[in-house]
């Protein structure tokens, strides 16, 4: 790829593409299935883990930092994959994300040692933390200024709960009648179909043109204060729920539930989440993105206090899995619509690399949560760091609502979102 080649429009034929009314959403479904495959590959350590444990004879420490290698690939290729998915065809790049993608369960399937297992889990991760970077702004591009793009961004973040789904059942099953490696095996096969698919994405999409794009330089520091901001509230909130979502099951268990049953309590989230993200983003819009989100962190910490409090008010803990479920369903599809209505779709993927990054320090933030379990000796300092992280994304969402006319200035003027936080 050089500067001076065609970055979307391309000589394709752009009529023949726009003309076309069902390729927009042709390229949704595109996106949610390929990244679902994706999620399938972060989430095959779930339910493969135990078999890693008595097959490779790895530690359950060893099986963390296997896990965690999810996180490490993000904080380089983050923000550079931001700027690539900006200055050239969207398709390519993810094209070259999904060959890292691709080798990297490749590698897991035949590893003979927990070393490898960890060389293709890197390599993995490395092609998947870049693809949750173009993914969202390959869709947000084709819904540019169109009613839709709100409901767009709840039907591509229904990929997650799909492909983490899909994994522990599929996987699960498949290994625990056959191994792993035949697991792995199956989930390399599929991560290939994904990489099929991608060629199916048209290359040509309706909105940038060769100039804007060519214009694009890496400069992540140029984004404005907002940009910073609101990728620092994308991380308190995530990480927030994902530690409910990890450490919630242990907790259970440890007030009498069996691990099979926590496991399918806090999973009930799920249900609220998958049926009530497309009604709620049909209605997200950019002037109210920014209250969908606080009124997500607001439910997050609700429901940590109502798991909190239901050992001794009797209720059952499903209730606080379900709100949730309904805070995500409220929260994600806001907050990965809101680089593209904050500085538009020519520099997006730079404000999705930051989120990415800052979702990457999860690796340092998460053992967090887990330090304040053990050193006090129980769960409640522990659900006290995760309110403490979705405060955080209810704070840094609050400069958005107060100054919500200001999020976007003209074209010339270098930052485009500055956001003044008083």
């Amino acid at each position: 790829m050089t500067d001076d080649e065609p970055s979307e429009l391309g000589r394709e034929g752009v009529m023949t593409v726009t003309s076309n009314k069902t390729t927009p959403w042709f390229v949704v479904l595109l996106t949610v299935v390929t990244t679902a495959i994706g999620m399938m590959g972060f989430a095959s350590v779930f339910p493969l883990l135990n078999l890693w444990v008595r097959d490779l004879g790895i530690s359950h420490t060893q099986g963390g930092l296997l896990s965690g290698f999810w996180y490490l690939p993000g904080m380089l290729v983050a923000l550079p994959s931001g700027w690539l998915f900006d200055r050239y065809r969207i398709q390519r790049v993810l094209l070259l994300c999904w060959v890292f993608i691709v080798a990297g369960i490749a590698v897991m399937a035949v590893a003979p040692s927990f070393w490898v297992l960890c060389a293709g889990r890197l390599i993995f991760s490395t092609g998947m933390n870049a693809h949750m970077v173009g993914a969202p702004k390959l869709v947000s591009t084709w819904f540019e200024g169109r009613k839709e793009a709100g409901l767009v961004m709840g039907l591509y973040t229904m990929s997650f709960p799909i492909g983490v789904f899909s994994s522990l059942n599929l996987l699960g099953r498949i290994g625990n009648d056959h191994g792993w490696r035949p697991a792995m095996y199956a989930l390399a096969g599929i991560t290939m179909a994904g990489f099929l698919l991608l060629f199916l994405i048209p290359s040509a999409s309706p909105r940038l043109a060769q100039a804007d794009a060519v214009r694009v330089r890496f400069q992540p520091l140029q984004l404005g204060r907002a940009a910073w901001v609101l990728s620092l509230g994308y991380f308190g909130y995530s990480i927030g729920t994902e530690a409910y979502l990890t450490f919630t099951p242990d907790y259970l268990a440890q007030h009498g539930y069996t691990l099979a049953a926590a496991s399918a309590t806090v999973g009930s989230y799920a249900w609220a989440s998958f049926f009530l993200k497309p009604i709620f983003s049909s209605f997200l819009k950019r002037n109210n993105a920014p209250v969908f989100v606080l009124a997500a962190s607001v439910l997050a910490i609700l429901s940590i206090v109502l798991l909190l409090s239901a050992s001794t008010s009797g209720m059952s803990p499903v209730v606080p899995s379900l709100v949730l479920g309904v805070s995500l369903a409220l929260g994600m599809p806001s907050l990965y619509a809101l680089p593209a209505f904050l500085v538009g779709h020519e520099k997006s993927g730079q404000v999705y690399g930051l989120y990415q990054l800052f979702y990457s320090l999860g690796f340092f933030a998460q053992p967090l949560v887990g330090y304040a379990i053990d050193k006090a000796g129980g769960y409640t300092s522990g659900y006290l760091v995760m309110i403490a992280y979705c405060v955080l994304g209810l704070l840094c969402i609050l400069p958005f609502i107060r100054r919500n006319s200001e999020w976007r200035k003209s074209a010339d003027q270098p930052q485009v979102a500055e956001v003044e936080i008083s």
